[in-house]
């Protein structure tokens, strides 16, 4: 287009009336408005051009450009595509086309990442059993055993350093997020230090409000340099709608989790549960909430595993809350298993285990937006507490913990 556009749409205004009709009138209107950043008025005028004539190829190609601006990527892509599609374009157009195409389609994938570190103290860093004390049934009698010092709870202080990368592809019908984790918690006996790695990969209908997702994921834990524990997680939800505030889902979920030095606790757990999402107003401060009940059973992939195979269930109560500048996150979670055979002959004359874990865990953020604009401080508490028939699986722990986040 010749001239400043600005003077291109001053010239055309005087001509709305006797031009009302025209299609070719509201493209070059809208294309003037385009190349002032005006992209309201162009988005409007375009509209009307292909209302006028729906091939108008000049106008689609601006049409396009608009929608890419106002960040509807997929729309602009898909009418690109259209474009390109077509006999009439002219060579030097379409590999304009061609290019725009390429340049757009890497705004569909979106990556960021994050490091993290924080100090904390635990009171119970090898979630040794809460007593002192064991009773055994040995020969049909109670026998009491003082437990050795190495296996009593030790606390402590440690520090943990996090890094993590996302990845997340917009698609026409499929959106696609893919993610990993590395977390490390050390402290001064190496016998208590942590390493977890985790990924996830993550699908659901491209659009505002998914009827579904699925997730599958790997985890991996050493702890005191010694790989004890992996797994392999599959989960899928489906969202039924519900109210204006709340949305109602079922969810199926599978895990496969492999003790490496004690095989034969190794299982399959499956979860089939009902839960809601709730965004609520309390007061000023948009807040969720998510309730969460599963019927848990858990079978053994190993003959000789004690107690065989389990059953139970869960529940799970996740609130979120803007609060000043800062965000606070609550979770609480209760579970109750139950094994289907005795245990051991030693533990309470060959009871049955029947365990009851309630967790808690509460965080606070805020951004430091005087340190850096990705900044973020968090100060976490978290308390575990499980009873069970059998006095070796009584445990109980808190964790305190602050630190800062960093996002690029």
């Amino acid at each position: 287009m010749e001239g400043d556009p600005s003077s291109v749409e001053a010239g055309l205004a005087p001509f709305l009336a006797e031009c009302a009709e025209s299609s070719e009138y509201f493209a070059l209107l809208g294309a003037s408005q385009l190349s002032t950043g005006n992209l309201f008025q162009a988005l409007e005028n375009l509209e009307l051009s292909l209302l006028l004539d729906p091939n108008n190829g000049a106008a689609l190609v601006d049409y396009a450009e608009v929608l890419f601006r106002q960040g509807q990527v997929l729309s602009a892509l898909e009418l690109n595509e259209e474009l390109l599609d077509r006999n009439d374009l002219p060579g030097g157009l379409k590999d304009g086309l061609a290019l725009r195409q390429r340049r757009w389609s890497r705004a569909t994938i979106i990556s960021n990442g994050m490091v993290s570190g924080s100090v904390g103290h635990d009171n119970n860093l090898n979630s040794a059993p809460l007593g002192d004390q064991l009773a055994l049934t040995l020969s049909g009698k109670s026998v009491i055993l003082d437990v050795s010092p190495e296996y009593k709870s030790q606390g402590g202080g440690y520090t943990k350093l996090s890094a993590g990368m996302n990845f997340t592809r917009l698609g026409q019908s499929f959106n696609s997020q893919f993610s990993g984790q590395l977390r490390g918690r050390f402290g001064k006996d190496s016998q208590y230090e942590l390493l977890q790695g985790s990924m996830q990969g993550r699908l659901s209908p491209a659009g505002d409000s998914p009827g579904w997702d699925a997730m599958a994921g790997l985890d991996h834990i050493v702890f005191g340099g010694n790989t004890i524990f992996s797994s392999s997680t599959v989960t899928a939800r489906y969202f039924l709608g519900g109210t204006r505030s709340c949305n109602f889902y079922p969810r199926l979920a599978l895990q496969y989790q492999y003790f490496h030095s004690q095989r034969s606790l190794s299982g399959v757990e499956s979860s089939l549960g009902v839960g809601a999402d709730c965004r609520l107003a309390l007061g000023s401060a948009p807040s969720r909430l998510s309730v969460e009940a599963s019927a848990i059973s858990n079978n053994g992939t190993e003959r000789d595993r004690l107690g065989e195979d389990r059953g139970g269930w869960q529940m799970n109560f996740i609130w979120q809350s803007q609060i000043g500048q800062g965000q606070i996150l609550a979770q609480y979670v209760l579970t109750e298993l139950d094994d289907e055979a005795g245990y051991s002959p030693l533990f309470a004359g060959g009871a049955k285990r029947e365990e009851s874990l309630d967790s808690a865990f509460l965080q606070y953020t805020q951004p430091i937006r005087n340190f850096s604009q990705n900044a973020q401080f968090f100060a976490n508490v978290s308390y575990h507490s499980q009873t069970s028939t059998i006095d070796l699986f009584k445990t109980r722990g808190i964790t305190a913990e602050i630190g800062v986040n960093w996002g690029f």
